[in-house]
């Protein structure tokens, strides 16, 4: 049944209660076509994983019908067991809105803002003007995101533009906030100032234990849960569950065993999250440990090493998680063709 855009907030303080994962595309070993089974295979994993939502990304390297075909493969494989969203991250404003077109028949729920690379703007007004163009072109709710990527430290020191969210927070399917950075001013001020109207989430999951005891925090997405958990033991979920039914002793002895793994995302992560950049291959490789279908994804994109690989494994390891025991080389071809030996690897680990 369609959900107008009117009854969008409410749609989200009933749906968004635990973690929005990312879904990356699969491909052939070749690169040339999308994978449709390691697609669907990845929807599935997601829904075993016990995540409300999954978010496409669809700036892996993918065309405009590429676009429109993986975010119709999601919404078939999910049904009604996951919700599915997408990144507003077209190349033009034109395509963003063509892509919400789609995605509101395709049955996908909800979408993050995002902004193209050409896009510079000189004052909050803009950036105003450009986020109620998008809002205003759909039915699907639209949550707001505050990344240091966009740079917008021109308009706000804070790189936040605040005055363009405070209208924006009040539209009806304007239904949350991803507090992307690590900024502990930004997090609390966002927070306070926005958490009566949207549903603000952090993505540092230090910070859960004050901001769901404080601000009622009740999801957080879209981001890589996989790092830190499998669908047989899926911890990060368990610890944020019960830090939101306020057993907080129980949540910080899983806080604590997840340490390691924590501790190893960090390593590896904090570095790109200034730049604005994404490992795509790296956080597929998390998500193959745990079942996943794995592969690699087009370019541009980051050559995924075999220290990274280790890393992530010892950490993984160390917080107790059973993860795959494959050789790496078969996370290069993606589970749809690893088992398949007339299908030679494009790529290994350097």
């Amino acid at each position: 049944m369609a959900i107008d855009a009117s009854d969008r907030k409410e749609w989200a303080r009933e749906h968004f209660h635990g973690f929005e994962n990312v879904l990356m595309p699969s491909f052939t070993p070749d690169l040339a076509e999308l994978d449709e089974e390691g697609i669907r295979r990845d929807v599935r994993n997601s829904i075993s994983h016990g995540f409300f939502s999954t978010l496409c990304s669809i700036e892996t390297g993918l065309s405009f019908e590429e676009k429109k075909r993986f975010m119709q493969i999601a919404a078939q494989e999910a049904g009604d067991k996951i919700s599915v969203a997408f990144s507003l991250a077209g190349d033009t404003l034109e395509e963003n809105k063509l892509l919400l077109e789609h995605a509101e028949r395709a049955g996908l729920s909800h979408a993050l803002l995002s902004y193209p690379h050409t896009f510079r703007p000189t004052s909050e007004d803009e950036i105003y003007e450009y986020a109620s163009e998008i809002i205003d072109s759909t039915n699907l709710g639209v949550y707001l995101f505050v990344s240091d990527k966009f740079g917008f430290q021109n308009v706000n020191p804070s790189g936040v533009p605040f005055s363009a969210f405070d209208r924006l927070a009040d539209r009806p399917n304007v239904i949350a906030m991803k507090l992307g950075g690590m900024d502990s001013g930004v997090i609390f001020e966002a927070f306070e100032r926005y958490g009566s109207r949207v549903l603000v989430c952090t993505l540092n999951i230090g910070l859960f234990p004050l901001t769901v005891k404080h601000f009622g925090q009740q999801w957080s997405g879209a981001w890589t849960v996989e790092a830190l958990q499998t669908p047989e033991q899926p911890l990060a979920v368990q610890f944020f569950d019960l830090l939101r039914a306020g057993e907080e002793d129980e949540a910080m002895e899983i806080y604590w065993r997840l340490a390691p793994a924590l501790g190893a995302m960090g390593a590896l992560m904090a570095p790109l999250i200034p730049s604005g950049a994404y490992h795509w291959p790296q956080l597929k490789y998390y998500q193959w440990l745990g079942g996943g279908n794995g592969g690699m994804t087009r370019q541009p994109v980051m050559r995924l090493y075999q220290r990274n690989l280790e890393m992530i494994k010892g950490g993984m390891r160390a917080a107790g998680l059973r993860i795959a025991d494959e050789p790496d080389d078969a996370f290069f071809l993606g589970r749809t063709f690893a088992a398949d030996e007339a299908v030679a690897p494009t790529g290994a680990a350097a």
